[in-house]
């Protein structure tokens, strides 16, 4: 008996590789000991256990109990490596995106330890919050499951989380509630860029809450706790000092009198004016991270130098210049 070889059964039959080819699968390392190991492609995973393929083109998966190896190293895809470039980069809507659509297709892995899934929504989380996008960065924790977070394993990850609820308090201006949360993260031991966070934070608090010259402090540990790194924060805080420096009616009349006989060098409008003209100096320099001093804070680099030739003060209406000492000793 002949076999029919019909259109339907070759459709199926060119359908097969290609359904075989769209499988998800991610290619591993499972650690038994420091001389046993076995590459794997795993193609899902619990809590419990591990489904997974012994090469790459498998056909048969076998399944291990998730404590059988002493651990699961998961290889990184390239489109979470071009992800973590395009961060790096501080091109952080691109990364946004890239990271999105690494969550999503890693997703079935969530209960790994470090799983590409969970860490992908990690950073898409952070390029929200480097981006100042708060509303959308609070929407973004929701999905973030507690599988993700148990997935985690560097510290600095999990303290970066437990930072969003600071975050959050911006996000509504809750400053009294943002200045306690703020100044109890200043006495842990976190990184830089971490401080850098909780510096800005306890400023934006402070100016909440009407008190210019600790904000100006607080905005200082923004600026300088991560070495200038954190650029986004290190750039608003800076801006947000400028601002204040120039809002304040000491530094007003510093201004005013500069240059005058009136002017009184050890006032503390005159410190201050110094301090604010030493620092848009420095936002030129480096704080701004290339982007050029608001025209509104330029007039501050006059005063940075108080040894340069001040402004003689005008003279009144027919009085007579002074004569110099010397010459008249030399006549």
């Amino acid at each position: 008996m002949k076999s029919r070889f019909t259109p339907a059964l070759a459709a199926i039959l060119m359908a097969l590789p290609a359904a075989h080819a769209q499988r998800f699968q991610q290619e591993a390392m499972l650690v038994f000991s420091d001389a046993d190991y076995e590459r794997v492609w795993i193609a899902d995973a619990n809590k419990a256990s591990i489904l997974y393929f012994e090469t790459e083109q498998g056909v048969d998966s076998k399944k291990m109990s998730i404590s059988e190896p002493q651990s699961i190293w998961l290889m990184e895809p390239p489109e979470y490596t071009e992800a973590m470039e395009l961060y790096q980069g501080r091109k952080y809507e691109e990364a946004r995106e890239k990271f999105a659509t690494v969550r999503e297709k890693y997703k079935k892995l969530i209960t790994l330890p470090d799983n590409h899934s969970s860490l992908a929504a990690f950073y898409e989380m952070e390029c929200l919050r480097k981006l100042g996008m708060l509303d959308e960065l609070a929407e973004a924790e929701k999905t973030f499951l507690p599988d993700d977070r148990n997935s985690l394993t560097r510290e600095h990850h999990l303290k970066q989380l437990d930072l969003y609820t600071m975050w959050e308090a911006v996000r509504v201006k809750e400053w009294p509630r943002l200045e306690l949360m703020a100044k109890e993260w200043l006495e842990k031991n976190i990184p830089g860029y971490q401080r850098a966070q909780v510096g800005y934070c306890l400023g934006l608090s402070l100016e909440g809450q009407k008190r210019p010259i600790e904000a100006i402090n607080a905005y200082n540990i923004g600026m300088t706790a991560d070495t200038g790194a954190s650029e986004r924060i290190t750039s608003e805080s800076a801006l947000n000092a400028l601002r204040l420096y120039q809002e304040d009616e000491t530094v007003k009349l510093a201004v005013k009198l500069y240059g005058t006989p009136d002017e009184d060098p050890d006032s503390s409008g005159m410190l201050k004016l110094r301090e604010a003209a030493s620092l848009a100096s420095l936002y030129e320099l480096t704080l701004g991270g290339g982007q050029p001093l608001p025209a509104s804070a330029k007039g501050l680099l006059k005063y940075k130098d108080d040894s340069k030739p001040k402004p003689a003060p005008e003279k009144e209406e027919g009085e007579k210049p002074k004569e110099d000492p010397k010459k008249k000793k030399d006549k």
